[in-house]
């Protein structure tokens, strides 16, 4: 139980969601939506590597993290609104959750570095 909650173990359970998803998308390759790709799944599972190594050390940065997250969605929320005049739930949360996963990635590398460190 101990090697999951490590770095390596998170890189594993990485690993494995990316494996489980490709062999879903596949499976469904008909029905699996063209606008949704492989990242758009990833973004929680980079989440819950970031908090599996909460414990090893990376507790000090994983709240500034859920705030950053959090400033994202409000800066989309104001940018849409400001200069589309409306807020479209499709256009919002497109372009939320594509924010979203490049945010995560980023996220676990800074969380996964400074426990190694």
């Amino acid at each position: 139980m101990a090697f999951w909650v490590s770095p390596a173990g998170t890189l594993a359970i990485l690993a494995i969601g990316w494996v489980v998803i490709r062999g879903i998308k596949w499976l469904f390759r008909r029905h699996w939506p063209a606008q949704i790709n492989t990242w758009d799944v990833m973004a929680p599972l980079f989440l819950i590597a970031a908090m599996i190594l909460i414990p090893a050390g990376a507790g000090q940065i994983f709240p500034w993290l859920v705030i950053g997250w959090m400033l994202i969605g409000i800066g989309v929320t104001l940018l849409q609104a400001i200069h589309n005049k409306e807020l479209l739930y499709t256009t919002f949360f497109r372009t939320f959750w594509r924010l979203t996963d490049l945010y995560w990635v980023a996220g676990f590398a800074v969380c996964f570095l400074l426990v190694i460190s």
